[in-house]
């Protein structure tokens, strides 16, 4: 029987080269830049503000990435594009779209657009969703030029470095150290060994644990095979005075060594180390060296482009990928599985230990390892009651290109939220520890129900009133309550056994689109690898108008409460409570079935008024919005 396309890309009969595929032949001779000073204050589009966010958004998405030239941002093989021809389209449609147009994006290339209005979307994103009985033929599709691998913050353009990450890393570390406190083998430790967190992987996600340990006061080990990314996480931030990585070397036993040091004078620090996970877990092991708390953030979720097997350099791991990946899984599944069996010996050790959202207690498992899922995944471990209240990763980035605007909106944040001693905090710390990023200067905090809606309705007046030089863009990582199905990951072991229903993120999508967001995005595969999760994420440009501000209300109290309901739905009593105490409608459990928006609206103008003195426009009874 004479086989159909599919099935001949499913064999790898259809591979184009990766230079064809990027089509290098139209890539920049320089990165594309990011307008500056009085240039930057000025939209270039013909939708303005609302389009030229996204253009400024997917720069940035460049800038802050990991490989420009290959369009290449974080995490494996996560991309911002399918190629350069796809980036030029899309800027091109960008640029000439009407404030009534909605363009889609196919997995990194433009799909078509039409006719909508100001109140919906200007970009509707998708990658990498794979009907499921094909999802272990991703790759194949990719090298085919069928669809690209968006991850979760790379492909729907909201991307802002280290940062993104660093306080859902921060809030971690503090969960486990808590954690691991309350247990009997914590006192079993040595003073130096309570001193010590050890984990791997310095990318551009992983890069973020360096920073978090030692702003939780403990000792970083990490393990980092690739000199690139343990060279850049050792610059990064060191001009301003304020390095991810403290310390780098070659050798575990000076690593050890340095770590013993700071730990006799009781400062924190991080070190790095050039050497795969396997290798350090190892000498601990054989030197009888228990960390405090143990994680990992390699690229787990990818055999191939992502985890690199040990034995090896990284320069050979990148050849042999080449030259015979087959060869290369079949040692990188052997890696991962001795890679997991130790995590779980030193859990066995007492130490606190954690899968930190990459797959890896998964590949183990499929390499035959049966106790792969002794340990278990950080969400349901210490974030899920942060999810059950709708609390979640909450940024924002300035279009001005000036870091002179997020300190003001840091100032502002900072009198909403005057009750919140943790965020406060947060905010204290990533001004003195986090160095802006070279793309669009950002900041990120966990903000949930209410604080959400609120806050980015002041963004938007703090630009309608001159406080800042132009508008921001307000989003989020797909890491959130109500947008991600993950059943490795943040829907691990939910209470109803809902681990994969994938119905919650296309509801809180669609939410999220009829709400009015700027931009929305819905991937497979971000953080675990494609079959493994499916998620959404929204961005609304906050332009100074009431509109946006109408927009802002709607996305910012539905996007937090989608979280609430996800939870309240598998039952969470936290949720539930919560729901009833803020008023909102849980089918079959709330009795009263009316639900009064205005108060609501009204609410939140008054709070934001009450603490900042800043007056929100009014709520809008009749909105302008062009049609035709």
């Amino acid at each position: 029987m004479k086989k159909n396309k599919l099935q001949e890309i499913v064999e790898g009969h259809h591979k184009i080269e990766e230079e064809e595929r990027l089509r290098f032949d139209q890539k920049p001779s320089e990165i594309p830049p990011l307008p500056k000073g009085k240039a930057a204050l000025t939209p270039t589009t013909k939708a303005g503000w609302q389009t030229e966010g996204i253009i400024r958004a997917i720069i940035s998405n460049l800038h802050n990435g990991k490989d420009w030239e290959k369009l290449f941002i974080y995490g494996g093989s996560g991309k911002v594009m399918r190629n350069w021809k796809a980036y030029y389209e899309t800027m091109y449609m960008l640029q000439s779209l009407e404030s009534n147009e909605t363009l889609f994006m196919q997995s990194g290339v433009p799909y078509g657009k039409t006719i909508t209005h100001q109140f919906a979307p200007r970009c509707v994103v998708t990658n990498s969703v794979i009907v499921p009985n094909w999802t272990q033929s991703f790759q194949e599709m990719v090298d085919a030029g069928l669809s690209v691998y968006g991850q979760m913050t790379a492909g729907s353009w909201i991307f802002i470095g280290l940062q993104g990450i660093i306080q859902g890393t921060y809030e971690t570390m503090i969960s486990a150290i808590k954690s691991a406190e309350k247990t009997p083998n914590f006192n079993k430790l040595t003073a130096f060994e309570q001193n010590v967190i050890v984990t791997a992987g310095l990318g551009l996600m992983g890069g973020a644990q360096a920073l978090a340990i030692k702003m939780v006061g403990k000792i970083a080990l990490i393990a980092e095979i690739d000199p690139t990314n343990l060279d850049r996480m050792f610059n990064e931030g060191r001009d301003e005075g304020t390095p991810y990585l403290d310390i780098k070397v070659d050798s575990i036993e000076e690593g050890v060594k340095i770590a013993r040091e700071y730990a006799l004078k009781d400062e924190p620090t991080s070190i790095g180390i050039l050497c795969n996970a396997v290798e350090l877990l190892e000498y601990l092991t054989i030197n009888n060296i228990t960390p405090h708390v143990l994680t990992d953030q390699t690229s787990a979720h990818d055999m191939l482009n992502g985890y690199v097997p040990a034995n090896m350099t990284y320069e050979e791991a990148v050849e042999l990928r080449k030259i015979n990946p087959k060869k290369y899984k079949n040692l990188a599944f052997k890696t991962v599985k001795t890679h997991v069996e130790l995590m779980v010996e030193l859990q066995k050790r007492g130490a606190e230990t954690f899968d930190y959202g990459n797959n890896i207690r998964t590949q183990a498992f499929k390499e035959g390892y049966k106790e792969a899922y002794k340990f278990t995944g950080f969400v349901p471990k210490y974030i899920r009651p942060l999810f059950c209240e709708g609390k979640g990763p909450f940024r924002w980035a300035a279009l001005s290109n000036n870091p002179k605007d997020i300190l003001i909106t840091d100032k502002y944040a900072k009198r909403l939220f005057h009750d919140d001693p943790m965020l406060l905090n947060w905010i204290d710390l990533a001004s003195k520890y986090i160095p802006f990023e070279k793309g669009l200067p950002a900041r990120v905090f966990w903000a949930g129900y209410k604080g959400r809606a609120a806050f980015g309705m002041l963004l938007n007046k703090l630009y309608s009133d001159g406080a800042i030089d132009a508008p921001v863009i307000i989003g989020r990582d797909h890491l959130d309550g109500g947008s991600v199905a993950s059943p490795y990951r943040e829907t691990e072991g939910m209470k109803d056994g809902s681990d994969a229903i994938g119905d919650y993120p296309v509801l809180n999508l669609l939410g999220n689109s009829l709400s009015g967001a700027t931009w929305v995005s819905y991937h497979g595969g971000g953080g675990v690898g494609v079959g493994y999760s499916l998620h959404a994420g929204q961005v609304c440009v906050a332009d100074g108008t009431p509109l946006a501000q109408e927009r802002l209300f709607r996305v910012l109290t539905w996007d937090p409460m989608s979280a609430v309901l996800r939870h309240a739905a598998a039952g969470y009593e936290k949720s539930l409570k919560f729901a009833t105490t803020n008023k909102i409608l849980v089918p079959g459990i709330t009795k009263d079935q009316n639900v009064n928006y205005h108060n609501l609206y009204e609410e939140l103008v008054s709070l934001v008024k009450r603490r900042t003195e800043i007056d929100l426009f009014p709520p809008s009874k009749n909105l302008n919005i062009k049609f035709l």
